[in-house]
């Protein structure tokens, strides 16, 4: 059950305090990062460029980390347009966070990136930032954690404690950290409340397909590539793009031109989904971004796991604190 929908008014501004008092100290944690990056040039890699809202909360919200700090980026890329020979001796690698440490995503890229790179680039710093760790092929963990201790100046950073244990054996450098998402907090709803519950449900291999016990009723369930609807051509044309320039040789130049405009376009599609959150009442969600959205606007929403535990790990890890989180496990 919802439990602030039992709570009088000032309960409430009671609990919304509290939970702002989380979100702040759950930003906070990222100051180790910067510390990490230290006065060193560094290259943000493996940005997403499609459609999945989550990924683009961790992208925002690692740019306004930045910005908090006052780091700047040398490069800014996504894994399909980028080349390790770009970094130079005394640079650090700032790879994106998210839920991609694993082979779940094998034919996406994104492991085998960061391992071309840490296989490269051994006189550098690579910071991996917060991730949630998944192989579900035992050679293949093992063949990359391998890889991985072979490099002196790994740090690996985890958002939940059973990735926190997996990550030993990549490194003696693990951080327990929050999403990088964390960093938008405060996120402003838009648009006028019609109330109800809005459940945000996967569609993909992550989906556990179980049942609601709450016995809520669902004003409207979707998922974010239908809330991305149209907008997927659009972002089609963005890879094509960067990786057509990428052939070309000219990878580093459209990176710079590029990512700009796609964190312009990208912000939009986050201002769709704040926009859909702000007409319902409460947040339903086995997406770990469903979740944190409504924490960055103060929703009250019910947490449902994924398929490998990833979401109960995160609740557990840092939000089961706030009254308005109600994590289901069934």
């Amino acid at each position: 059950m919802d439990r602030s929908s039992l709570h009088t008014p000032q309960q409430k501004r009671s609990i919304q305090a509290g939970h702002a008092v989380l979100m702040h100290a759950l930003a906070d944690r990222h100051a180790v990062i910067a510390e990490l990056i230290g006065d060193r040039p560094f290259h943000y890699v493996d940005i997403p460029v499609h459609g999945n809202i989550g990924d683009l909360l961790i992208l925002h919200g690692t740019l306004a980390f930045f910005a908090r700090y006052r780091l700047t980026p040398c490069i800014t890329a996504p894994a399909l347009s980028y080349r390790p020979h770009w970094i130079k001796p005394g640079e650090a690698v700032v790879f994106h966070g998210g839920g991609n440490f694993g082979d779940l995503y094998d034919e996406y890229g994104m492991q085998a990136l960061r391992e071309a790179v840490v296989a490269a680039c051994p006189e550098n710093r690579i910071i991996i930032l917060p991730q949630s760790i998944h192989f579900a092929d035992k050679a293949r963990c093992e063949q990359s954690a391998r890889l991985f201790r072979q490099h002196p100046d790994v740090h690996i950073l985890v958002r939940d404690v059973p990735s926190y244990h997996a990550a030993q054996a990549f490194s003696d450098r693990v951080y327990l950290m929050p999403d990088m998402a964390h960093q938008l907090y405060p996120l402003a709803a838009g648009g006028r409340m019609a109330g109800g519950t809005l459940m945000i449900s996967r569609m993909d291999a992550e989906k556990k397909h179980v049942g609601l016990a709450g016995g809520f009723t669902l004003a409207a369930t979707t998922d974010w590539p239908v809330v991305v609807g149209d907008n997927e051509r659009r972002i089609d044309l963005f890879r094509r793009a960067l990786r057509g320039m990428n052939r070309l040789g000219l990878g580093w130049i459209g990176n710079r031109v590029l990512s700009a405009r796609w964190t312009a376009f990208s912000g939009r599609l986050i201002d769709d989904a704040v926009r859909l959150f702000s007409a319902h009442e409460r947040i339903v969600t086995d997406r770990l971004h469903g979740h944190i959205l409504a924490c960055l606007m103060n929703k009250p929403n019910i947490v449902l796991d994924n398929s490998y535990g990833k979401n109960s790990r995160y609740v557990s890890a840092w939000t089961a604190d706030s009254a308005l989180v109600s994590l289901e496990t069934v």
